[in-house]
């Protein structure tokens, strides 16, 4: 697939072959935050292919391969890793969606584009179900913990602040991101 699509560049990262660079960096993050996933694990079927009176041979099935799957304790977070929308992509993104729906409601679906904001944001909302917290130390040393990224922001007033900085400060201990130390932590550590 990867050869009908420019600017497209295989890379391995840890043993792995991906399709792209983005995916390979996807892994390297959600690795190094100790994330769980699979990658390209399966195949959905989201038409079945059939014999058609006005084909000679018959139509192909349409099949949508995870790039990424992250289990949850109930359900799914399936990602995506596009580096820009082709139309094929987007009309097989309207069966996939109409499939998650009907046969697969607990699985939530997310498009990255970038890979640090983009999985950041998506990761977010399931960081508690994925057994972490976000501690988050202002420049006095005091520490609070919060369920997400989205939490902290709000309530220590921080809008505006940049995903992929904190992102980093999770890979990178040593890092600050507006002036906070930022630290994602398994909850069990923090009881």
């Amino acid at each position: 697939m990867t050869e009908r699509i420019q600017n497209v560049h295989p890379l391995e990262y840890d043993g792995i072959s991906y399709r792209s660079t983005l995916e390979a960096n996807t892994a390297r993050v959600l690795t190094l935050l100790h994330i769980p996933f699979k990658y390209e694990s399966r195949k959905i079927t989201l038409l079945e292919g059939f014999k058609c009176p006005y084909e000679e041979n018959k139509v192909r099935a349409i099949t949508y391969t995870p790039d990424f799957e992250i289990p949850l304790s109930h359900g799914t977070v399936m990602l995506e890793c596009k580096g820009f929308e082709t139309p094929e992509w987007k009309n097989k993104k309207k069966y996939l969606y109409k499939y998650l729906m009907e046969k697969e409601p607990d699985t939530k679906f997310f498009m990255l584009f970038n890979c640090k904001k983009d999985l950041l944001k998506a990761l977010d909302n399931f960081l508690y179900d994925l057994g972490y917290c976000v501690e988050v130390t202002d420049k006095e040393g005091d520490s609070s913990v919060y369920s997400s990224v989205k939490e902290a922001v709000r309530k220590l007033s921080l809008e505006g602040i940049p995903y992929h900085g904190i992102i980093n400060c999770f890979i990178d201990q040593a890092k600050t991101c507006g002036k906070h130390h930022w630290k994602l932590k398994r909850i069990e550590d923090t009881e």
